[in-house]
């Protein structure tokens, strides 16, 4: 089992942090690299099993499902199907954490997965590249 660890200090409080990046789907909204989502089954909002569908520039459609959400932790985590970029047993969490004595959040995304050694790099890179654009994006939405 591999994994990958991205996270930040964002200058607001997890409160604002949350309404913003808690909504399951809607992170097509805020992330720059991401199209907004559409829903891929009957179920709507936070709720488990919900599936957001992605539909990448690069002709890739990438579904992943909610495994799990919590409002009062603020956290949720996801997958998307085995061999997807080459992994298999996908599970991806994003976290946002208070800071109390700066009012600002502590947000981490971080993801364990199997993978073949050939495929390692290059999908790593790929992960790696999403969750660290992604929450260099919530830094600059918050700064101004």
């Amino acid at each position: 089992m591999a994994g990958i660890r991205v996270s930040t200090v964002v200058e607001a409080p997890a409160e604002r942090v949350w309404e913003l990046v808690g909504d399951y789907h809607a992170l097509g909204d805020w992330h720059p690299h991401l199209p907004p989502s559409r829903l891929g089954n009957g179920l709507t909002g936070n709720a488990i099993g919900s599936v957001r569908v992605f539909e990448l520039p690069d002709g890739v459609v990438l579904h992943e499902t909610l495994l799990a959400y919590d409002e009062e932790a603020r956290s949720y985590t996801y997958s998307f199907p085995d061999g997807t970029f080459h992994f298999d047993d996908y599970r991806a969490t994003l976290r946002v954490t208070p800071v109390t004595e700066l009012g600002a959040s502590f947000v981490e995304w971080s993801v364990t997965f199997d993978i073949e050694p050939e495929h390692r790099k290059e999908s790593s890179d790929r992960v790696h590249g999403v969750f660290t654009s992604g929450l260099a994006a919530l830094r600059k939405h918050f700064a101004g």
